[in-house]
C-alpha cells in the first residue's frame, strides 16, 4: 500500500489527468443517460385478456378462463396464476419466477394460447398485456367540448395518434371514448318473412360479398401480373346492392328488404372530460426512452395539431408522468447541492483550514461524476431511485476522504513535511479506511439476490451507492494524499469547532470512566434500547412504498352489480361535479365501464376518475387533505364504494399484488354461494375492528340476468336454429355485426338491425317476433323459455381455486390488525375445502420483510468476515457488530417520533446502517490495538483512541447527517420516496455514534485479561 500511495503522491499530473478523464466521462453520462420515473421494470407478469360480449361471468369462467388458465399453469416457471371473469370479459394474470425474461414469458404464454384457441368459443381471441407496459404510461390527454363524437375519435385516432407514433420514444397510443362509425342495415321483419329469410341469412350474404382474394398470376413476356379479386363493400350503395336471394331475374337485393343509414357502433361504456362527453388518448413510452423527452415531443406535436381540431375543442392533460420526474429530478439535485454545501460547512467547522476543506469537498463532485460514468457502463438510467442514491451518497462519500484527511493533517501538523506526512498518515489509516468501505459495500452485495419487484427498486440503489463508495475510496487514497502532499497547510490553525470538540472530549472521558466502572449497567441500558426499538417497530404503520405527491389522483367507484350504464353515468356526473368544485383539481377524466377491445375489465357498475391537480405551488390543500374533502362528499352518496389512489401508485399496487389495495382478506373454496356467505361473515368480523375502514365486498349483491333458453322441439317446428333466435334478439337491440368495410381510411362496421320498436322491458323481449324460413313470424316466447336469474357479478380464481377477496384500509399497524383478525376468524365455521388468507400488498410485504431480514443477516456475515481479516481476530468483530442493533433502534425510534411508517425505503436505510454503523468502530478499535501494542493499558488505550478518533468519528457522522437533512425535510416527490431512508440513517447514525464511543469500549474491556 505504501508503494501505491508513494506513486500517487509523487505523480500529481497523472492523478489530476485521471481525475479529468473520470469527470469528463461523468459529464458525458449525465447528458446522455435516459431520465425516467423508475428503473426499467422487466416484471415477469403477463396478462391475458379475452372478450366475449354478453356472456355471463360463470360462463366466461367455464368456457374461456379455465381452459386458458389450465394451459398456463402447466408452463414451467409459472408460480402464481390468478383470474377474474366478469360479464363478457376474462382476465388471467400469470406470474413467472423472478429471473424469467419478460420476452420469454410472453412467448411461452403465446404458444399455449395458440394451442388452446380451437377450444374457445368462436370469435374469442385472447390478447396479451404485461405489467411493465402499464408502468410505461407517461401521459394522458382528454379532448372534449366540440365536434361530432365520430369525427372527433377519427381525427384523434387516424391523424393525431399516427403523428404521435412518430415522436421519438413513443411505443403506442391508446384511444378511448368517442364513437366509431357504422353502416346500419334496418331490415323490415315482414319483408324477411315474405321471402322466407332470417337475420342470419342477411349477415351471411354481407360476409359473402365483402371479400378480397388473390386468384392467380398471368405472365406476359417478362412481366408477371397478379390477378386480384376484390368484392369489398365500400359505400352505402354497395351495401344496398348485395343480393340476399340469388335467383336470376327473381333475385332479391338488400335494398328491397332494408334501408341503410350511416350510424354509430353501440358503445356500452362512457368517457367524460370535465363533465362532457370526450375522447381520451394515453401515450406509452418505449422501455429505455426518456420520459421527459417523450412528453415534450408529444406536447410539441399537439401544438402543431391543434388547428386540425374543432375551434371550441379543449385538450387537457389528466396525467403527466414527466411532471413527477421533473419535480423529482429538480428536488433531488437541489437536495444534492444543499447537502454538499452543508457537508462542506461541517468540514470547515471541524477542520479549520480552507485548503483541507476544499480538498475533501472536491472529492464529492469527482466521486459523483465517476459514479455517473459507472451507471452509463452498467446500463442504468437517471430515475427517482438512482438520483436518490446519488443524493444520499453525498454525505457517505466524504467519509473516506475525511478519515484520510484528518490523519494526514494530524501528521502534517506534527512534522511539517507535506510529502512524508501525507504518505505516513494515509498508509496508517488505509487499512481501516478500506475495511470500512468494504463493509458498507458488503451490506449491499446480498441485494443482488433479492427477488420480486422490490428487488427491481433496491438493486439499482445498491449498485449506485456501492459504486459511489468504491469510487470515493479510490479518490481518498489517490487524490486526497496527493493534494495534501503538495498544498496541504502546515501551520497550526484553531478550528471553529475546536472548543466544542474539547467540551465533548471532556464529557466523553467522564462518560467512559463511569461506563468502565459500571459495565453491567451500561450493557443493561443497551438491552433496554433494543426492547424500545422492537416495540416501536411493532406498533408503527407499514407499507411497501411510501406515499408520494404525484400531482394527480385516481378515485375508483363501485356500485351494486346490475346497475345500468344510465344510472352509473348519473352518479358519475355527480362525482365529477364534486371533484371539479375542488379548487385544486383542474382536469377530471371519468371512465365508466370498459371498451370491448381494451385491457380494462370493469363493468358498467364500476368507474374511475383521473384528476389532474394544479401545480403544487398554487394549491390550497395537500393531497391527503384533498382526499379527505372528496371522502367527506362522496360518503354521502348511498350504495357506492370508493377506493382512493394516485395513478402511478395504483399501478405499482397492482404490479406488487394484483390488488389495488394494501390489505385484503381472501376466502377460498369451490362453491360460489358458500363463498359469498363466508365472505359476508368475514366482512362482519372486519367491520367490528375500529382500525379497519372502507371495506369493499363486491359479492353482496348478485348481477341480474335474463336467460333465454330455446326449445329445440319448437325451433324445429318453425325451421329455426338457436343462432336465428340469438341474432334476432341482437338485431332488435344493438344490432348484429355482420362484417367490416374500409371506408375513407376508417374501418366501418356493418350492423344489421330489425326495424321494430325497441324498449327495455321483458314483455318486449317475450313478444319479439322472429322471421322464420317457413314465412311465418314467431314470437320469442313461443320458441324459448325466458327467465330472470341472479348470478355472481365476477368469478375470481387463484392458482385454479375459486376465491373472493374483501379489500380494506388499515389505520395503524397492519401486523397488529392481522393478529386480532386471526383470533376473531377462528369463530367462523369453515366447511371442508374452504380457507381464509390475508392477501393484498400485505402478503408481498411479508415476503419482502423476510427477504430483507435474510439479506441483512447475509450482510452481517460478510461484514464480520471482512473485519475478521482486518483484525486477525474472531472476537473483536463481534464487539463492533454491537453497533448494528443499536443503530437500528435509533432509526426505528426516530421513525416513530416523526410518524413515518416502515417500507422498502426504510429497509434500504437499515441495510445502509449495517454497513456504515461499523465504520467508526473499526477506526476506533484499530487505533486502540495500535496503542495496546505500544504498551498502553487497555483503559488508557481505549480512552486515548476515543479522544484521538473523536473528531473523524463526529465529522463522518455529522457530514452524512447534514447531507441527508434536505431529503428528510423536503416534501417534493423525489425526496418523499426516500425520506424514510434519510430519517432511518439519521436516527441510526445518532445512536450508533454513541454506541461506538461508549458501548464498543465497554465491550472491548471484556476481552482484556489486563482489565482488573
Amino acid at each position: 500500500m505504501r508503494k501505491f500511495l508513494h506513486l500517487a503522491i509523487a505523480n500529481p499530473i497523472a492523478v489530476l489527468l485521471f481525475v479529468v478523464v473520470v469527470a469528463g466521462g461523468g459529464i458525458f453520462s449525465l447528458l446522455h443517460l435516459p431520465v425516467g420515473l423508475f428503473p426499467g421494470l422487466d416484471v415477469p407478469v403477463v396478462n391475458v385478456i379475452s372478450h366475449d360480449p354478453g356472456t355471463a361471468s360463470e360462463d366466461m369462467e367455464l368456457l374461456i378462463t379455465r381452459p386458458i388458465e389450465d394451459r398456463i399453469r402447466a408452463i414451467p416457471g409459472v408460480r402464481r396464476v390468478s383470474s377474474t371473469s366478469v360479464e363478457g370479459i376474462s382476465q388471467i394474470t400469470a406470474e413467472f419466477a423472478w429471473g424469467t425474461r419478460l420476452t420469454d414469458a410472453r412467448q411461452l404464454v403465446q404458444a399455449e394460447l395458440s394451442s388452446v384457441q380451437s377450444n374457445l368459443p368462436a370469435g374469442v381471441t385472447p390478447r396479451l398485456e404485461n405489467i411493465g407496459t402499464t408502468l410505461q404510461e407517461v401521459a394522458g390527454y382528454v379532448v372534449y367540448g366540440a365536434g361530432d363524437p365520430v369525427d372527433l375519435r377519427a381525427t384523434v385516432q387516424l391523424n393525431l395518434a399516427s403523428r404521435l407514433m412518430g415522436v421519438e420514444g413513443v411505443s403506442r397510443v391508446e384511444v378511448l371514448g368517442g364513437d366509431e362509425p357504422a353502416f346500419v342495415v334496418h331490415v323490415r321483419p315482414e319483408a324477411l318473412s315474405r321471402i322466407h329469410l332470417t337475420i342470419s341469412d342477411v349477415t351471411a350474404a354481407l360476409v359473402r360479398y365483402n371479400r378480397v382474394a388473390a386468384a392467380d398470376f398471368i405472365t406476359r413476356g417478362s412481366r408477371e401480373y397478379l390477378i386480384r379479386g376484390d368484392s369489398r363493400l365500400q359505400t352505402i350503395d354497395d351495401v344496398l346492392s348485395v343480393p340476399v336471394v340469388e335467383n336470376g331475374a327473381n333475385s332479391v337485393l338488400l335494398k328491397d328488404i332494408a334501408t341503410v343509414t350511416p350510424g354509430r357502433v353501440p358503445r356500452h361504456y362512457a368517457l367524460h372530460g370535465n363533465g362532457l362527453p370526450a375522447v381520451s388518448f394515453v401515450v406509452f413510452k418505449q422501455p429505455n426512452a426518456s420520459t421527459i423527452d417523450v412528453v415534450r415531443g408529444v406536447d410539441r406535436e399537439l401544438k402543431e395539431f391543434r388547428s386540425l381540431l374543432p375551434k371550441r375543442a379543449q385538450v387537457r392533460k389528466f396525467y403527466d408522468q414527466s411532471d413527477i420526474v421533473t419535480e423529482a429530478r429538480d428536488s433531488l439535485f437541489h437536495d444534492l447541492m444543499v447537502g454538499a454545501l452543508l457537508a462542506a460547512a461541517v468540514l470547515f467547522f471541524f477542520m479549520g483550514t480552507v485548503r483541507a476543506t476544499l480538498i475533501v469537498t472536491a472529492t464529492i463532485p469527482i466521486t459523483l461524476l465517476a459514479t455517473l460514468a459507472l451507471m452509463q457502463a452498467f446500463g442504468q438510467t437517471l430515475n427517482v431511485i438512482t438520483l436518490s442514491a446519488l443524493t444520499l451518497a453525498v454525505g457517505m462519500v466524504v467519509d473516506d476522504a475525511i478519515v484520510v484527511a484528518e490523519n494526514v493533517g494530524r501528521h502534517l501538523h506534527a512534522t511539517g513535511d507535506r510529502q512524508s506526512a501525507s504518505l505516513d498518515g494515509a498508509a496508517e489509516i488505509a487499512g481501516a479506511d478500506a475495511s470500512g468501505t468494504f463493509t458498507t459495500v458488503a451490506a449491499f452485495a446480498p441485494l443482488l439476490f433479492l427477488g420480486g419487484i422490490a428487488g427491481l427498486f433496491v438493486r439499482p440503489f445498491g449498485l449506485v451507492v456501492s459504486g459511489a463508495l468504491l469510487a470515493s475510496l479510490i479518490v481518498s487514497l489517490t487524490f486526497v494524499p496527493m493534494m495534501f502532499g503538495h498544498i496541504g497547510s502546515t501551520g497550526q490553525r484553531r478550528a471553529v469547532g475546536s472548543r466544542l470538540l474539547t467540551f465533548i472530549d471532556a464529557g466523553l472521558r467522564k462518560t467512559l470512566h463511569f461506563a468502565f466502572a459500571h459495565r453491567g449497567l451500561t450493557v443493561a441500558v443497551g438491552v433496554m434500547m433494543l426492547g424500545l426499538g422492537g416495540l416501536a417497530a411493532w406498533l408503527g404503520p407499514i407499507s411497501v412504498l411510501p406515499p408520494i405527491d404525484e400531482g394527480a389522483l385516481l378515485v375508483e367507484y363501485v356500485m351494486p352489480p346490475g346497475t345500468s350504464l344510465k344510472e352509473s353515468n348519473r352518479i358519475g356526473d355527480t362525482l365529477e361535479r364534486t371533484a371539479l368544485a375542488q379548487p385544486d383539481i383542474e382536469t377530471v377524466q371519468r371512465r365508466t365501464g370498459s371498451p370491448a377491445n381494451g385491457f380494462q375489465i370493469e363493468g358498467v357498475n364500476k368507474g374511475e376518475m383521473d384528476m389532474k391537480l394544479v401545480p403544487r405551488g398554487s394549491r390550497h390543500y395537500t393531497v391527503e387533505q384533498i382526499f379527505d374533502h372528496l371522502r367527506a362528499s362522496y360518503s354521502k352518496i348511498p350504495g357506492v364504494a370508493f377506493l382512493y389512489h394516485q395513478p402511478t401508485q395504483e399501478k405499482m399496487d397492482e404490479s406488487l399484488s394484483g390488488l389495488p389495495a394494501m390489505f385484503g382478506v381472501t376466502v377460498f373454496g369451490p362453491d360460489m354461494n358458500e363463498l359469498v356467505f363466508l365472505a359476508g361473515q368475514v366482512e362482519k368480523v372486519m367491520a367490528q375492528d375500529p382500525t379497519i375502514a372502507n371495506i369493499v365486498n363486491n359479492t353482496k349483491i348478485k348481477s341480474p340476468q335474463i336467460v333465454v333458453r330455446p326449445n329445440p322441439v319448437e325451433l324445429a317446428r318453425f325451421g329455426l336454429s338457436p343462432a336465428d333466435v340469438f341474432e334476432t334478439i341482437q338485431a332488435g337491440r344493438f344490432g348484429v355485426q355482420a362484417t367490416t368495410i374500409l371506408h375513407q381510411r376508417q374501418q366501418v362496421q356493418v350492423l344489421v338491425k330489425s326495424n321494430v320498436p325497441s324498449d327495455s322491458t321483458i314483455d318486449w323481449l317475450r313478444d319479439l317476433t322472429i322471421p322464420a324460413a317457413t314465412g311465418q313470424t314467431v314470437p320469442l316466447k313461443t320458441v324459448a323459455d325466458i327467465q330472470t336469474t341472479y348470478l355472481p357479478a365476477a368469478v375470481t380464481r387463484l392458482n385454479g381455486e375459486r376465491e373472493i377477496t374483501i379489500l380494506a384500509e388499515v389505520d395503524g399497524s397492519i401486523s397488529a390488525a392481522v393478529s386480532r383478525l386471526q383470533q376473531k376468524f377462528s369463530s367462523i365455521s369453515l366447511p371442508d375445502g374452504y380457507s381464509i388468507a390475508f392477501t393484498g400488498q400485505y402478503q408481498v410485504l411479508q415476503r419482502t420483510i423476510m427477504d430483507f431480514v435474510l439479506i441483512g443477516l447475509a450482510a452481517v456475515i460478510l461484514i464480520y468476515l471482512i473485519m475478521a481479516m482486518q483484525f486477525h481476530s474472531f472476537l473483536q468483530p463481534l464487539i463492533i457488530l454491537v453497533t448494528i442493533p443499536v443503530a437500528l433502534v435509533g432509526a426505528i425510534v426516530l421513525l416513530a417520533v416523526t410518524q413515518v411508517g416502515l417500507d422498502v425505503s426504510v429497509g434500504m436505510g437499515g441495510l445502509t446502517l449495517i454497513g456504515i454503523a461499523v465504520n467508526n468502530a473499526i477506526v476506533l478499535l484499530d487505533y486502540t490495538n495500535q496503542q495496546i501494542s505500544a504498551g498502553h493499558t487497555i483503559s488508557g488505550a481505549l480512552q486515548e483512541a476515543a479522544s484521538i478518533r473523536l473528531r473523524p468519528i463526529l465529522m463522518t457522522a455529522i457530514t452524512t447527517i447534514f447531507a441527508l437533512i434536505p431529503v428528510a425535510v423536503n416534501p417534493a416527490v423525489g425526496s418523499r420516496i426516500f425520506q424514510p431512508f434519510a430519517i432511518t440513517v439519521i436516527g441510526g447514525l445518532l445512536s450508533s455514534t454513541v454506541a461506538t464511543l461508549v458501548l464498543v469500549p465497554v465491550f472491548r474491556t471484556f476481552l482484556s485479561r489486563q482489565w482488573k
